[in-house]
This record gives structure tokens, sequence and C-alpha cells, in this order.
């Protein structure tokens, strides 16, 4: 705690006198580019991620990166969805999930985490990545599988994100766009999912990698 009030300090006497003019224009009002979904885990910072500035990402953060189907579960990860595209207009939504995922571990060892009943509730919502990925490989714990679960997470959540009526009806109107990416927290390499190929892509390159998402 004392690391993070030494950084509260700093902030105050050194990082906000040098953009006080952004966070003034910030205090009148936010336009964010893009409302970002992503897993609640410590390693992951959206901003240092994507080089964006305060005011340009609305975030979202809970473990799994998991968007619950409307009407199931309406709580936070709804309601900041809603909020995002049908009040602040976001033009862009973005699920990001990552390498070395705690809650996809737990989907593939669940027992351990039985006593967390709140935890074992949220897991329920990766199962159907886990089925899918079943569907076409023997379930097991090494890395490829859990690659596999991982990015298939992605594609789950992202099919969740089309039944929230705010997302449909922007979808319908033509101007909002969804994107699956998985972070490799190990490479810093980002890929995004390409519904055609049904692969995660490189954003840099238009060659796929070796693991295809399979479909459903």
């Amino acid at each position: 705690m004392d690391r993070i009030l030494k950084g509260l300090s700093r902030f105050q006497k050194t990082v906000y006198p040098k953009h006080r003019d952004l966070f003034q224009k910030l205090a009148l009002g936010q336009r964010p580019e893009a409302l970002f979904i992503t897993c609640a885990d410590s390693r992951i910072d959206p901003c240092m991620l994507t080089q964006t500035k305060p005011g340009e990402l609305f975030i979202c953060r809970v473990i799994g990166n998991v968007v619950p189907p409307y009407p199931d579960a309406i709580g936070g990860v709804s309601a900041t969805i809603e909020y995002a595209v049908g009040v602040l207009g976001v033009p862009d939504v973005i699920v990001c999930g990552h390498t070395d995922c705690g809650v996809m571990k737990g989907v593939l060892n669940p027992e351990p985490l039985e006593p967390l009943t709140s935890v074992s509730a949220w897991l329920n919502y990766a199962q159907p990545a886990r089925r899918a990925v079943t569907q076409h490989e023997e379930p097991h714990d090494g890395s490829e599988f859990l690659l596999a679960l991982t990015e298939r997470n992605v594609v789950e959540q992202l099919a969740n994100l089309r039944t929230h009526p705010s997302v449909a009806a922007r979808l319908e109107q033509g101007d909002l766009r969804l994107h699956g990416w998985l972070y490799d927290l190990g490479e810093g390499v980002v890929t995004a999912y390409d519904p055609d190929q049904a692969a995660f892509l490189p954003l840099e390159s238009s060659k796929p990698k070796l693991r295809a998402v399979r479909r459903p």
C-alpha cells in the first residue's frame, strides 16, 4: 500500500501538472473511442497495451473477459456495455483475452475453485468455449489446449455480446464494430479474430497463426 500511496503522490505533484489541460478538458465530459472488455488480471494494462491516453478507452474489467448473454446475469458488465454503446456511442467494442488466464485454467480444473461459489458460477459462462474446443481436440492441461480454449472463449463472448439489445441495434444500424483480441503476455503480441478464416491473425500481418479456431 505504501508504494501505491507514493505513486499517487507523484501523480499529484508531477504528472497532473504536466497534463493539466487534458485533465481539465476531461472533467467536462468524455467521448471514448472504444469499449475495451478485458480480464481483471493484474498483468494487463489496456492503456499501456494500446498506448492510449485518459479519456480514449471506456474499460470493463472482469475475470475471464466474460460477457454474460442477455438477459442472463444482468449486472455491472451488462450495464457497462449498455452505457458505452447506447449512451456514449462508442464506434468499436474490443473483447481482449490473454494467455496464462487463471479463469481458463479454472475451466479445465474447476475442483479447487468449488468453495468459491461466485467464481465457480462465473466459470459456467466459459463452458461453451470448452465444449466447442473439446469437439475437435482431446481435453488436457497442455499449453496448446489452453490456448485453443482461451481463443474460443473470446469468440464465445463476442457471440454473447451480440445478444445485448443496445449492441444488436447498433449492429443493425451498421455503425458499430466488434473485435476479438488475444494478448500474449510473454511476447507482447496481439492477435485478432478473423471470422472469415475462423482464425486469430497478427494485427500487423495477414498471415494466420498455425492454429485456427474451429467453427461450432
